[in-house]
């Protein structure tokens, strides 16, 4: 598959999944400029420092990517922590469930 369209889907598939606008288009101007490399990595990147979860496809969309550009698992395997799987609750819920029971006070 061509690089330019692999690197476009993922950047499509990560606005779908609610990447800030900044980060989608700096990824998009280096597309543009054909550093795919780095819009790969900014994508990847930027998704895992906002904990945005992921599914199974768009995990293999990463691998896809990666293979395409050469870029070993170690370059992209972090990003299996964002995977949701069934009947787990997601990392930024438990944070945020810890956040509201802290707030609460015992009764009396």
């Amino acid at each position: 598959m061509n690089t330019k369209k692999i690197i476009s889907a993922l950047i499509e598939a990560a606005k779908e999944l609610g990447l800030e606008d900044v980060d989608i288009n700096n990824s998009t101007e280096l597309l543009e400029n054909r550093e795919y490399g780095l819009a790969f990595d900014t994508i990847i990147t930027q998704l895992y420092e906002y904990e945005i979860e992921i599914d199974d496809d768009f995990y293999e969309l990463i691998v896809k990517s990666a293979h395409n550009m050469k870029i070993s698992e170690e370059g992209y395997s972090f990003m299996m922590e964002l995977v949701r799987a069934e009947n787990v609750v997601p990392k930024p819920v438990k944070d945020r469930l810890a956040e509201i029971l802290a707030t609460l006070e015992p009764d009396d």
